[in-house]
């Protein structure tokens, strides 16, 4: 669009609500969640469920889909910036899923790239895997996913710029 400069950056799910709140920024793409269910006016865009990555080569690889216990005593990649690790992360405990990171980052590229070199398995959106190479299969028992939403302040009129992202979000084909 003409005239319409766009900035993206990221932050931790909080953030951008408190910057939504604040006027920081007009819009933010995000998981839903009970912070933004209070606060914001969501707009649904799509849904997908998470998957466990693998190397190529790996056992696990050769499976449909795996079940979490599968996944005790993997050596594991950990996504720090991942909305859903707590909630992974505290069924892997209530279950007795022993899970040793290998490897921790917050950038999805070096995870991948960990993964694939074989360092471990990692926990990821089905949409964001984007390295060629890396099996991935869903996890089931228990069945992980989010919902991608595009959040604003209820009541606060959108700029062009925003109402023209908005009706482009809006208009776009997503997966799932």
């Amino acid at each position: 669009h003409d005239g319409i400069e766009l900035a993206v950056s990221e932050a931790s799910q909080g953030a951008l609500v408190t910057q939504l709140d604040e006027g920081v920024i007009d819009l933010a793409i995000l998981t839903r969640n009970e912070a933004a269910n209070e606060q914001c006016r969501l707009t649904p865009l799509y849904d997908e469920r998470y998957v466990v990555v693998f190397p190529p080569g790996h056992r696990l690889g050769r499976s449909n889909a795996v079940t979490l216990g599968e996944l005790s005593r993997e050596n594991y990649v950990d996504r720090l910036a991942c909305e859903m690790r707590e909630m992974v992360m505290g069924v892997c405990e209530s279950e007795g899923v022993e899970l040793y990171a290998r490897f921790r980052s917050e950038r999805e590229d070096w995870v991948q790239a960990m993964v694939l070199a074989g360092i471990g398995f990692a926990f990821m959106p089905e949409y964001s895997v984007t390295l060629p190479g890396l099996i991935q299969r869903p996890l089931i028992e228990p069945e992980v996913s989010r919902s991608v939403v595009v959040a604003a302040m209820p009541g606060r009129p959108h700029s062009p710029a925003a109402g023209a992202l908005m009706r482009a979000a809006q208009g776009f084909r997503w997966p799932g």
